[in-house]
């Protein structure tokens, strides 16, 4: 079978498990674009694909696709899920939580391997895909070259158009190596752009953030689960801060064109009699079929994560166990707590729980005023790393999180 796998942001072809052709669609609607390239990559005899097509199309968006291709005479076996295809296609046990990004959104999906098949279980869709940060790489080049040779690019749409093809490779160069240069004709001045890792992480942080929120609430609640992530998104500037604020022991990289190699072992099916088409969320196992395992993040000498075992208060060593240690002003009725003083703006009388289970230490938020780890806000809840800062409250107070190998330097 082939199969192709569609976003706004990129193609891709794959027969039998084995990926056939990548295209990046330019301006105009990527179902057209689609239509097109399929024409020139797909044999005529095999007309009849899956198509891996993300949460982020509605029931409108991807009656469009269908009808698009329905018009350039494909029969489409079907839609399916992305994420759950991919984690049947490598077996992934129990659940996973999936990164993907389109133009204008981020997505994290939840899939469960039960053992007979893949099924989606949730998505969070979070405003700021490709194009927010791609927008932000732009106003970081303009800035920088306005800075550096007083020369503003968007005050002329060739410039513009010309500096924005050119980042994303700036970008990626950046982030392999730590800087990149770029040089660009300024009606007749030769001029030099370098941008670095770190200007670039920091014009990304406030549209990351709530995806490192996200991930870190799901994650907290499904410590067992493992990270899959596009190659694309892995390697973005400021990624590695956010998968790593999950505190997941696993990262799967899946690179371009998984997806539709997964697809694209799935059986054939009959046509249904409506002429409707199915959308598969829940994915059967591929049969008798072994993929090539995809790569790891923390693969080599990476280490698992360091839970914190104790928390630091006023020189005291406080065990995080699985009974819970309640903080907050008045944390009434709790069996084990930590009492903060009265007059620290921003505390709650019972303001947040710190536990300890099957190795993995989390913050349970309970107020209004927040919690926050290492500067970001808890969504409910998160993992705590020995070595991060826990800061109860707004301003609220901070607290040291560490993991102690000797119970004697306990306070119980």
């Amino acid at each position: 079978m082939f199969a192709v796998e569609y976003s706004d942001v990129g193609f891709a072809l794959a027969e039998q498990g084995e990926l056939r052709a990548t295209h990046v669609p330019g301006s105009g609607p990527p179902a057209e674009a689609l239509v097109r390239w399929l024409a020139s990559v797909l044999p005529e005899q095999h007309r009849d694909p899956w198509i891996t097509a993300g949460p982020q199309l509605d029931a409108g968006a991807l009656g469009e696709l269908l009808r698009a291709l329905r018009a350039a005479g494909y029969r489409v076996q079907g839609f399916v899920d992305p994420s759950a295809a991919l984690a049947g296609w490598q077996r992934l046990s129990g659940q996973t939580i999936a990164i993907a990004q389109s133009r204008q959104q981020t997505l994290i999906s939840v899939v469960f391997h039960d053992g007979e098949a893949v099924e989606l279980q949730r998505t969070v869709k979070l405003p700021g895909g490709v194009q927010r940060l791609h927008d932000a790489w732009l106003q970081l080049a303009a800035q920088t070259l306005i800075q550096q040779t007083r020369f503003d690019p968007l005050h002329d749409l060739r410039h513009e158009a010309a500096l924005r093809a050119a980042l994303p490779d700036l970008v990626m160069t950046a982030a392999r190596e730590g800087q990149a240069r770029h040089e660009l004709d300024a009606s007749g001045r030769e001029l030099t752009l370098t941008l670095t890792r770190d200007q670039i992480e920091a014009a990304c942080a406030a549209i990351l953030r709530p995806l490192a929120a996200s991930l870190q609430t799901l994650a907290a609640g499904m410590p067992e689960a493992r990270l899959l992530v596009s190659q694309s998104l892995a390697a973005l500037p400021g990624m590695d801060a956010v998968l790593d604020s999950a505190h997941l022991t696993q990262v799967l990289v899946a690179p371009v064109g998984s997806a539709a190699c997964a697809a694209s072992v799935l059986p054939a099916q009959p046509p249904l009699a409506s002429g409707a088409v199915q959308y598969l969320t829940r994915v059967p196992l591929p049969e008798a079929f072994d993929a090539a395992p995809l790569p790891s993040r923390q693969a080599g000498n990476a280490q698992p994560p360091l839970m914190a075992t104790h928390v630091v208060y006023r020189g005291r060593v406080v065990p995080i166990t699985a009974q819970g240690l309640v903080l907050g002003r008045e944390p009434a009725g709790a069996t084990r707590e930590l009492r903060l003083p009265e007059g620290i703006a921003g505390v709650s009388r019972r303001h947040c729980t710190l536990r300890r289970e099957r190795g993995r230490s989390q913050i349970v938020d309970h107020s209004s005023f927040g919690s926050f780890v290492d500067g970001a806000r808890v969504n409910g809840r998160a993992f705590l790393a020995a070595g991060s800062v826990l800061r109860v409250g707004t301003p609220g107070i901070e607290l040291a999180l560490v993991a102690l190998d000797e119970p004697a330097a306990t306070d119980h």
